[in-house]
């Protein structure tokens, strides 16, 4: 509709411009010695439009000549663009196909001339991580750092992601602690550090990582959760030469707080303990975490821990049996305990009680070894049988423990 305003506009004014013409068309004279011209006014404007038009398209003409070899220089880069972006196009499709080979051909063609060579460099390293050739893999990668210094941290986690489904667990975790000091912050760089370190066993630097795991929201609170549970419970369980208090020492205060009152934390260290012959530090952890909070682990480990008052142990003992008088793991304490007090009779009835309940392995081979010493060699002979057989029935029972993954997990607490 404003196309056809337009067009009345331009006829109504053509006609006005006409009516005047015609009614007053003037003249123009052109004079310089000895000639002259005169025309009228409408000849006069008609061939100054035709002489500009014609002076326009012989400037536009020499500069088109003059820009010729520039022009086809600029169309011959477009062209070799053009080509690059649909090389890429198709290489990345069949890397997607998994079709190596003509993804490689398709991804080097697109080299030439592209805007974004870094792509088909990592296009290329991919191509050859799928072929295994991860020599040629790392020459692309380096190209890929040489065409593009400013992606730096993009070529690092490409490089970083295929060392590590290469299995090149080392190599993997170079490349990482060079992008994490570029980056910090950076959730894919913290994520699989934390894998690595979980499957290299490196539980020191992964336990100090877990802060900042929580504070950049990497994964959920329930993972983050199992890797710190797991971290610290490797490092108190590591085996140590005997004397070697102080490492697990270390570790024991490196445990967050919430944890080191946890009972399943406090028996792998007082467990640590006793097997460096500590018992004057094992015997109060265990006492003062058991009256805090019952566990039945615990009290078998309090058995264990040979403090200078055995007596006093038994009697401490047995003030919990008044709460749990049918707990096997607790009658086994109190039965090693009174053997420790010299108390032999005692000690056999509370064994007795133990195992009637079908207490552990451990508590056939304490009656049966009180028993022997006591002279009662026929009785002691059945519990020794009968303890291979509970050993053995535990054993299967005992379900393998994973290799790897932050699979730990502590059973819910029971205050009383």
């Amino acid at each position: 509709m404003r196309l056809v305003f337009v067009i009345i506009g331009v006829l109504l004014a053509a006609i006005l411009l006409t009516l005047a013409v015609l009614k007053d068309p003037g003249y123009v004279l052109i004079a310089r010695m000895p000639w002259s011209a005169e025309m009228s006014l409408p000849v006069f404007v008609l061939l100054a439009l035709v002489g500009v038009t014609a002076f326009y398209l012989l400037i536009y003409f020499i500069v088109r000549l003059v820009r010729i070899p520039r022009d086809v220089a600029r169309w011959r880069v477009r062209r070799v663009q053009r080509q690059g972006r649909e090389g890429l196009y198709q290489g990345l499709l069949k890397l997607a196909e998994g079709n190596w080979v003509e993804a490689e051909a398709q991804l080097l063609a697109s080299m030439r001339g592209s805007e974004m060579p870094v792509l088909s460099y990592l296009g290329a390293a991919c191509v050859n991580q799928g072929q295994g050739n991860l020599e040629k893999r790392d020459e692309y990668l380096a190209a890929a750092h040489r065409a593009a210094p400013q992606h730096h941290l993009a070529i690092g986690m490409t490089q970083a992601n295929l060392q590590y489904l290469a299995h090149q667990s080392e190599q993997a975790l170079a490349t990482l602690t060079e992008l994490r000091g570029l980056a910090p912050k950076h959730k894919h760089v913290l994520r699989l550090l934390a894998q690595l370190y979980l499957e290299l066993r490196d539980w020191t630097n992964l336990a100090d990582l877990i802060p900042q795991l929580r504070q950049q929201s990497v994964m959920t609170t329930r993972e983050i959760d199992a890797l710190e549970l797991r971290a610290h419970r490797e490092l108190l369980v590591l085996t140590l030469p005997s004397g070697s208090l102080e490492p697990l020492q270390k570790a024991w205060n490196a445990v967050p707080k919430h944890l080191r009152r946890h009972p399943a934390f406090v028996a792998i260290y007082a467990r640590q303990l006793i097997q460096q012959n500590e018992m004057e530090a094992a015997e109060p952890l265990l006492r003062a975490a058991i009256e805090q909070e019952w566990d039945e682990t615990l009290a078998e480990l309090y058995g264990l821990a040979r403090g200078e008052q055995p007596q006093e142990q038994l009697e401490t003992a047995e003030s919990w049996l008044t709460l749990y008088p049918e707990n096997p793991k607790l009658l086994l304490t109190l039965g090693r305990l009174a053997i420790r007090s010299g108390q032999d009779q005692k000690a056999v009835g509370y064994l007795e009680r133990c195992v009637s309940l079908r207490g552990p392995a451990d508590a056939y081979r304490e009656l049966g070894a009180l028993l022997e010493r006591l002279g009662e060699k026929d009785r002691a002979l059945a519990c020794y049988r009968r303890g291979t057989e509970v050993s053995a029935e535990e054993a299967r029972l005992v379900p393998a423990a994973p290799r790897t993954g932050a699979s730990f997990t502590l059973r819910p607490r029971v205050v009383h």
